[in-house]
């Protein structure tokens, strides 16, 4: 409780002080509460407002011991020696490495951070020490970027060419994270394509091989868990320990066997769970003591927030933790309530099938109720059939788990018998996990996405029931058809919202509006943003709306030209119209099956079922209008003054949402002017910070666009 208030004050409030502060404070009314429920039961009050306490000064004592010193490198510019901890990471235009910088200008440092690399295709390898003109910077504090939820403090930029020297202190970590790189290419070479890619990722938690396709169809069909090492993974493998050599002797082996699969795989939050669950079971065997499952959850979430508190906000420690608590709570009762006619089955065979089937329902549900609200709350998605694409597939896992280790030790003493395996005997489950979740991926309406809050709240109400159930003041049947009619109705009402309603999403990459429209189809607008940004971004849309390409991009200004957003995306995602603007402004692109087009006048197109109208500025910058039922949109963002004030006086521009720049926004008689001309409902400002205006501008809600992504809805 105590990480989650300080991280949550910490991303929104700048002096460290009045973090603290804060922070206390809540622990006081924290303890209030205590006082209120527990004052009778003192052992029970002691406990928890030590823990409050202890919890409090822990986070604190993080924030100044370990963060704060941090900062003190931040535009520390000279020459950087880094030794890189992981493998570098290849995006378009540039590479990011992770490791320690070890000096910064001879000084010792020995701080973790992000390095932004020159190159757009690094083979840098853990273990290597490079050595270059750089600047560190203090990372900022955003929870999307998912550097503070890794204890990553420091970001460098390289200025100048880098001399790569081998031989840093190979640790543990580097070692693991070698042997997971091998142990996944070893896959990719027996096993190519998406079969091989799903088989690294089991077996070492690498998954980087995966085609755009299928990497998609795993989010949308609510099948992304089985890439994710976790309890499923580890208790496999226990399980094969403790047949191959029984209970006892498989403890003492499952446990070591268990750390070592979670170093290779990278310790993630997931599978150190897991392994801290285990080690607990194995524990209450020795010390033949019952099995508190509670209580070997409650200890891995706080050694992983002890380890560090800002991954209490980590979306992949929050969904592994959830999911693991709906196991613990509900997949048990559910089971029982749904196996009662069971036992009426006489076959055995029967037996055993209908007892797959039943369990896998079981946990699925439990697990898809406890971490629905967390998909809504990070990813604005909802996978709607999660529960049968895993029904169909975790039967498989095991098997190909155990054929898995079985093939890469084959090929470790005799190459082409593991080939033979692999091709012979692995490839089939593979392929049949592979073809289920493209199969059940594929359908437009697998995933939806939603940002009502009343969903949220039903899925709470779920969640609210079960701990009614657990204090028995609910039978098992009536939670059984509630929480069914909950997952149907969320199932329901995303549906229908989607089919109903489109969505704008409006995002700020450097002062550069980029518009994200979903409607019929997905079209993007505008791609002069930062190239790899505007790829990223497409592609986070595209998994949340389970889309195969793009049905337009539209360029509303030359900017494409000499920042690559439009080559970036083209990449990334397949478009099948590309308007460009002004006959001169040619571009390479990579686009399967393109109808490319360009404009240079004024005029109206479709795009996803809206119409686009484009307004004229000057030579190669156009306004735009989008135009649907009860929604209405402007943009003049780009244009100068002067030529803003001439659209609006040429053309009928009234729109419901003004999109202005900071050049626009501040200067206030233009914008006054501007206003009472379109007479909008609300005016959006992409601003890089300096902006003077408040929430208000004459009467008109203002809204600034730095960071978050700005969405509204329209009726189909």
């Amino acid at each position: 409780m105590m990480a989650l208030t300080v991280t949550l004050l910490f991303v929104r409030v700048e002096p460290l002080l009045h973090v603290v502060l804060l922070s206390a404070a809540a622990a006081c009314l924290y303890a209030a509460a205590v006082v209120a429920v527990a004052r009778e039961h003192v052992r029970l009050f002691l406990s928890l407002f030590l823990g409050l306490l202890a919890g409090w000064l822990w986070c604190c004592g993080y924030l100044y011991i370990v963060w704060s010193p941090a900062q003190q490198w931040d535009m520390e510019a000279g020459t950087i020696r880094l030794e890189t901890d992981t493998y570098a990471e290849s995006n378009v235009s540039y590479g990011v490495v992770y490791g320690r910088v070890t000096h910064v200008d001879g000084v010792p440092c020995g701080r973790k951070a992000k390095v932004y690399l020159q190159d757009g295709s690094p083979d840098f390898a853990p273990g290597d020490i490079l050595v270059f003109e750089g600047t560190l910077q203090a990372v900022e504090r955003q929870p999307d970027r998912n550097l503070l939820q890794q204890a990553c403090f420091l970001a460098a930029s390289q200025d100048g060419p880098i001399d790569r020297q081998p031989g840093a202190c190979m640790n543990l970590l580097r070692k693991a994270a070698v042997l997971s790189h091998a142990i996944a290419d070893n896959a990719m070479k027996l096993l190519p394509g998406n079969e091989g890619a799903l088989l690294g990722a089991l077996l070492s938690g690498n998954r980087d091989g995966f085609s755009d396709e299928f990497d998609r169809a795993l989010n949308t069909s609510g099948t992304r868990h089985i890439t994710a090492v976790s309890g499923l993974h580890v208790m496999t493998l226990a399980g094969i320990l403790l047949w191959m050599f029984g209970k006892r002797l498989g403890l003492l082996v499952a446990v070591p066997v268990a750390v070592v699969y979670a170093a290779v795989t990278g310790f993630s939050p997931s599978v150190v769970r897991a392994v801290i669950l285990l080690l607990f079971w194995s524990a209450s065997f020795w010390l033949k003591q019952e099995k508190d499952s509670l209580t070997a959850l409650g200890a891995a979430l706080v050694v992983l927030v002890a380890w560090n508190p800002f991954s209490s906000i980590s979306a992949g420690l929050l969904l592994s933790f959830s999911a693991t608590l709906g196991l613990i709570l509900l997949s048990a009762p559910l089971y029982e309530v749904l196996s009662g006619p069971m036992k009426r089955v006489k076959n055995r065979l029967v037996g055993k099938l209908l007892h797959y089937l039943l369990a896998t329902t079981a946990a699925s549900l439990a697990a898809t109720l406890f971490t629905m609200p967390l998909n809504l709350l990070f990813f604005d998605t909802v996978p709607l059939l999660g529960v049968l694409s895993n029904l169909l597939i975790l039967w498989a896992l095991s098997t190909i788990l155990v054929l898995g280790i079985l093939v890469l030790l084959v090929s470790c003493l005799w190459l082409p018998g593991a080939q033979f395996l692999a091709n012979w005997v692995l490839y089939w489950p593979l392929t049949w996990v592979v073809r289920v979740i493209r199969l059940v991926g594929c359908w437009q309406y697998a995933a939806t996405d939603s940002t009502n809050l009343f969903l949220a709240a039903v899925c709470l109400a779920a969640l609210l029931a079960v701990l009614l159930w657990r204090g028995k003041l609910l039978p098992g049947k009536t939670l059984l058809l509630s929480c069914t009619a909950m997952l149907c109705a969320v199932a329901v009402f995303t549906t229908a919202e989607r089919m109903a309603f489109g969505l704008v999403e409006i995002h700020n990459y450097g002062n550069q509006p980029v518009f994200l429209l979903r409607s019929e189809g997905v079209s993007l607008i505008n791609t002069g943003a930062n190239p790899d940004r505007a790829a990223e971004t497409v592609g986070t849309a595209m998994d949340r709306w389970n889309a195969d390409g793009l049905e337009t991009i539209l360029c509303t200004s030359g900017d494409y030209r000499t920042q690559g957003g439009l080559r970036a995306v083209t990449e990334s995602a397949s478009a099948h119209r590309i308007l460009l603007p002004s006959a001169d402004g040619t571009v390479t692109v990579v686009c399967a099956d393109r109808n490319t087009g360009v404009f240079s006048a004024s005029g109206t197109v479709t795009v996803s079922g809206v119409t686009a109208q484009l307004l004229q500025g000057n030579e190669d910058t156009f306004a735009l209008r989008l135009i649907s039922k009860r929604f209405s949109l402007l943009s003049l963002c780009g244009l100068k003054i002067t030529d803003a004030l001439a659209v609006t006086e040429t053309y009928p521009c009234g729109a419901g949402i003004l999109v202005v720049d900071d050049g626009l926004a501040n200067d206030w008689q233009a914008l006054y002017d501007l206003c009472q001309r379109i007479k909008p409902e609300q005016i959006l400002v992409i601003t890089g910070g300096y902006s003077e205006h408040g929430d208000r501008f004459a009467g008109i809600p203002l809204i600034l666009v730095e960071r978050e992504v700005q969405r509204f809805r329209f009726v189909r």
